[in-house]
């Protein structure tokens, strides 16, 4: 067996947006640096993502110094990373409570220009934070940012190329919108882990990954797959109960940095 290594590190810091692809970062609580302190929220104070809005996809985000470049479609704007107003929004996510602070007059405008609909950017309200389900009885509650449900998202490099075996089109690993992509390791071995260490953090390993239409979304044309590829492929040996699971959710226990060149130990 190799040693496992980082493949690839990412973070997504407007939901559903483009991947930041990164060298190192830093983990808190909520897991990477940045990831899903934003997003965009309807009309009716609905958080929207790619299954409602699938040219989300297609909007790219950089990060530099301290400030958010988002572009798409030929236009561009820079967002200050600690950019918020005195608003605070209650917010609905999966049909729950969320908060969010308002961003920018200019930033709510370049967005409901670029999807032709009114919009505002929300910030991640760090004073009234949604808590992973208590279904999953941890020891004690744990925050997340505007995360589908958990702070961070493994997957490994096997696990994506024996998926693709079965696929009549490849797909890369991004498709899964991970944070963390790990090699040198058996397909699916993931799913046995129970903690992983990276550098001098520390992430238990929660749950598998349940899978949605999201993933069958094809970024370069934001069109769902017209034979729900791969959730189709995934169903017919990933499915336990009425889920589908592909990669692994991880909750960090310990904050630092973590980078590419770092070692994997797994437990």
């Amino acid at each position: 067996m190799n040693q496992p290594t980082i493949q690839s590190l990412y973070t997504y810091p407007l939901k559903s947006a483009g991947a930041v692809a990164l060298q190192k970062t830093q983990i808190g609580d909520l897991g990477f640096a940045h990831d899903r302190e934003f997003a965009l929220v309807n009309a009716e104070n609905k958080i929207l993502t790619a299954r409602e809005k699938p040219q989300l996809l297609q909007v790219e985000v950089a990060l530099k110094a301290d400030v958010m470049l988002v572009s798409a479609e030929g236009t561009a704007i820079e967002i200050p990373l600690n950019a918020e107003e005195e608003s605070v929004y209650e917010l609905e996510l999966f049909k729950k409570p969320a908060f969010g602070k308002a961003v920018s007059g200019k930033a709510d405008e370049w967005f409901s220009g670029l999807f032709d609909e009114p919009l505002r950017l929300v910030r991640l309200y760090p004073q009234k934070l949604r808590q992973v389900s208590a279904k999953y009885a941890l020891n004690e509650e744990h925050a997340i940012s505007f995360a589908d449900g958990f702070p961070i998202h493994l997957i490994s490099e096997a696990s994506v190329a024996d998926l693709n075996t079965l696929l009549e089109k490849p797909l890369p690993g991004e498709r899964f919108r991970p944070n963390i992509v790990i090699s040198g390791v058996e397909a699916y071995a993931e799913e046995a882990w129970k903690k992983i260490i990276i550098g001098d953090c520390v992430f238990d390993v929660i749950t598998a990954t349940p899978r949605c239409s999201l993933i069958t979304i094809k970024p370069e044309t934001a069109v769902f797959d017209s034979n729900q590829e791969p959730l189709r492929s995934l169903s017919a040996y990933k499915k336990e109960g009425n889920k589908i699971n592909f990669g692994v959710y991880l909750i960090p226990k310990t904050t630092g940095t973590i980078a590419l060149t770092d070692a994997v130990h797994l437990k």
